[in-house]
């Protein structure tokens, strides 16, 4: 597989996260990664495209953009929200502080950004030039996937 890209553009509803997810877990699969990494992935995402719908665009009709980079060993996912009227950005110098802090934030709801962090392998969020939130995440192959996949011809991760 080369380097493809692919364009997902979904209306400001919690419910159409789903059908992505599982879309992630089909190409995910034929990445080679094993079960729990896709698990991760899918959770992962989840999380940054509920925080996208509800601080970045819920209630209004802009709707997020995913943009998914893919190739044999990796997955790069950017999801980008465009603000809303009354607050733009919900990402905030204090919630980057806490974020490159690596602490769980203090209240009982905002630790998903910090689990994203843990599950991925390299995370980057910046304001962008909407008035919204960019988040790109990227995992890669483990080498023992890669070693996995390359001795396995069916694409069928282990467990």
């Amino acid at each position: 597989m080369g380097q493809e890209h692919i364009e997902i553009h979904l209306p400001s509803r919690l419910w159409y996260i789903e059908p992505v997810l599982a879309f992630l877990k089909q190409l995910a699969q034929q990445i080679g990664f094993c079960q729990q990494r896709i698990a991760d992935i899918q959770l992962a995402i989840d999380e940054i495209c509920g925080n996208a719908i509800e601080h970045g665009s819920e209630g209004d009709d802009k709707g997020i953009a995913i943009s998914i980079d893919v190739n044999d060993h990796q997955l790069d996912i950017l999801v980008r929200d465009k603000g809303t009227r009354d607050r733009g950005s919900w990402l905030t110098a204090e919630k980057l502080e806490e974020i490159s802090q690596r602490r769980a934030p203090d209240r009982e709801r905002g630790h998903g950004i910090y689990m994203v962090e843990e599950l991925s392998d390299e995370v980057k969020m910046e304001p962008n030039s909407f008035g919204g939130t960019d988040v790109r995440v990227r995992f890669s192959l483990s080498t023992d996937e890669q070693r996995r996949r390359d001795t396995n011809p069916s694409n069928k991760p282990d467990d």
